[in-house]
């Protein structure tokens, strides 16, 4: 989805300026997305939700995914449009993101410079003349803000599963056509460990309001067949 992310900086993107994407082409390629832990029961009614390793962290992120190959996502269409009732925030969010730097809880708001929203011809402007946020920057502050929030709920939420030892490796075969398409590298709750906790470990996690997303997602697992 991104080509080139450079973290903001009003010297560098001083007359840089940002158009509202027209379409979804842009996420034509991804076949996969980070969710945050309260769009999960929303996001389960269309796409399959599974964890994957956070690439340098002990941790794991929960994705919906939108098709079983790398570069195929099969809810844009041949003219950009979603076809799905619901579009995850992270992809809501583009061009911006929120990339983490280094240790710690330090994050950067980023945008990709090459994409086709992004340029110093037309659109709202990043920066004011005395470089400082523009309402449309503002705006997007504002927004990863809320994301940055959900994140950390998020976190604590996936921490929890580690701890009660629910995360178990997943992969899925599927025929594409004369094809066999393996998708490895996936976790998913196990059910029987599931069922299995405790009925204090059951409470914690429902008066936090991770019980439903739990279920949600397990049940989300019968939507791969959508994908294949």
């Amino acid at each position: 989805m991104f080509r080139r992310v450079a973290a903001l900086s009003s010297v560098q993107h001083a007359r840089l300026r940002v158009l509202p994407a027209q379409d979804f082409a842009f996420a034509r390629g991804l076949h996969m997305a980070a969710l945050m832990q309260p769009e999960m029961v929303r996001a389960s009614a269309v796409y399959p939700i599974v964890f994957v390793e956070e690439p340098g962290a002990d941790s794991f992120m929960p994705v919906a995914l939108f098709g079983l190959e790398q570069g195929a996502n099969v809810f844009v269409d041949a003219s950009g449009r979603w076809q799905a009732s619901y579009v995850p925030a992270v992809v809501r969010g583009y061009p911006f993101s929120l990339v983490r730097t280094g240790r710690g809880d330090r994050h950067a708001l980023c945008i990709d410079v090459d994409s086709d929203c992004v340029g110093e011809s037309a659109g709202e402007p990043l920066f004011s003349g005395s470089g400082q946020p523009s309402p449309a920057l503002e705006e997007a502050r504002s927004y990863f803000a809320r994301l940055r929030q959900m994140q950390v709920l998020t976190d604590a939420y996936v921490d929890a599963l580690k701890q009660a030892n629910l995360l178990t490796p997943f992969s899925v075969r599927a025929k594409r056509g004369d094809r066999t398409v393996d998708l490895e590298g996936c976790y998913v709750v196990n059910e029987t460990r599931l069922d299995a906790l405790s009925d204090q470990g059951l409470l914690a996690l429902r008066h936090r309001g991770w019980l439903a997303s739990t279920y949600a997602h397990v049940a989300s697992l019968h939507q791969i067949e959508r994908l294949s």
